[in-house]
Parts: C-alpha cells; structure tokens; sequence
C-alpha cells in the first residue's frame, strides 16, 4: 500500500484556486488530471474553458450562481449542487456566482480511457447528508453507488463530515488509485497527517482509515487504476 500527503498550491491568475493536482511536485495522478477548490465572485470570475477526453465533477461547497454547459441553458447552482459532466469530445463549460454571492466549489477532472467515443452528457444532483453514522460521520455521496450520478470512467466519490473525535474506514480497492482531499479542518489519512488543502494520493490499498476531529471535512475519489 501507498500513501502520500501532497499540498495545495494556489493559483490566482482568474479566480482563486487550491489545486493539489496539478503541481509542480505533482503534476498527475493517472487518470486524475486536476483535484481542485475553487472560490470566485462576481468581480472574479472562473472563465469558460474546453474539456476533452474527460470527466468533471464539480461539488458546490458553499454560495450559489449557475452551471453553463455548451449551448445549453444556464442551470442553478446553491450549497451541495453536484454536477458529472462526461465530454469525450470537446465541450465547453462555465460556472458564474450569483449576484452578491462568493460561489466555492471543489472539483475533479479525471481522463477517460482513450478512444471512448459518445456525445458529451451533463448529470445533476444534489448531495444530501446521511444521519450520522456511528463512527460519527456524515456523508454525502456525489458520485457513484447511492449518489444518482453515474460515471462512464467509473469514478466514485464523497465526501466526510466528522461531527465528533473518530474514525471511519473507506475501501478503495487493490485496483483502483484514490485523492482523499481535505476541505476544512485536520485529520489524517492512514496516520499520515492531511490538513484543509492537502490529499492524500492512495495506490494499491483495499481501504484507509480516516480519523478527525469535529469540523474535518474531507473527500474521498476513488478511480480504476489505469491499464
């Protein structure tokens, strides 16, 4: 089993942005591209850009604003809006904050196997939160199994609210790789120590403890290792 803590770097060229993959100590982690939070205002805004060959999902942190896709209609975003867009050819997409707002959301770009050829495909959701669990968590699936969103790569993914001091423990699966992304608070993954805005990349591990204290946020993106 293989694990290691990465930090985020940010980037303020457009609109503030924490990306733990790409940087220049981690410039990929096959198939995932870019795993990222990002805040933008009105005044900062997020540009419209092109994706190809990929999957996105975007997860709504906090704030509201809408979701442009191609020529479509723009789509409301609030707190918990999730969004799996599947563009194995190019597509172009845009999220804009609302009037007054200040519009936070994490998001991850993973590759699609080569050749995969189908038009591209929004899914929208909304994450709603578990009661808590027993070993004191909340979560909300955003993708995969009991999230409503199902992805073409087989991406699955959500995210972990520790409401009290405990552990929980997550399979990821011999063949598949996972970031595990802290949003808020401090915790750690398997010992290691991960706080808001590091990862924790996982390879070759049947599953990880994650222990945290109340307020630890964290998410876990699981992905089949590529071939």
């Amino acid at each position: 089993m293989s694990i290691r803590v990465v930090s985020g770097e940010i980037s303020a060229k457009d609109a503030t942005t924490r990306a733990a993959i790409p940087t220049a100590a981690q410039p990929r982690w096959p198939p995932f591209e870019r795993v990222a939070e990002t805040i933008a205002t009105p005044r900062r805004r997020f540009p419209p850009h092109r994706h190809e060959g990929v999957e996105v999902l975007t997860y709504v942190i906090e704030g509201s604003g809408t979701y442009e896709c191609g020529s479509g209609p723009p789509t409301p975003l609030t707190a918990h809006s999730t969004t799996l867009l599947t563009a194995p050819g190019s597509v172009s997409h845009a999220i804009n904050p609302g009037k007054g707002q200040t519009l936070r959301w994490f998001s991850v770009v993973a590759s699609l196997p080569s050749g995969a050829a189908a038009a591209p495909r929004r899914q929208d959701s909304r994450a709603e939160a578990s009661a808590i669990q027993a070993d004191g968590t909340q979560v909300r699936r955003l993708v995969g199994s009991g999230a409503g969103l199902a992805s073409a790569l087989g991406l699955e993914s959500e995210l972990v609210e520790f409401t009290a001091n405990g552990a929980a423990f997550r399979k990821v699966g011999h063949d598949r790789v996972a970031v595990c992304y802290a949003l808020s608070g401090r915790g750690s993954v398997d010992n290691q120590a991960t706080d808001a805005g590091e990862a924790a990349l996982v390879d070759d591990a049947g599953g990880v403890a994650i222990e945290g204290r109340p307020g630890f946020r964290i998410t876990v993106t699981t992905a089949p290792r590529p071939r």
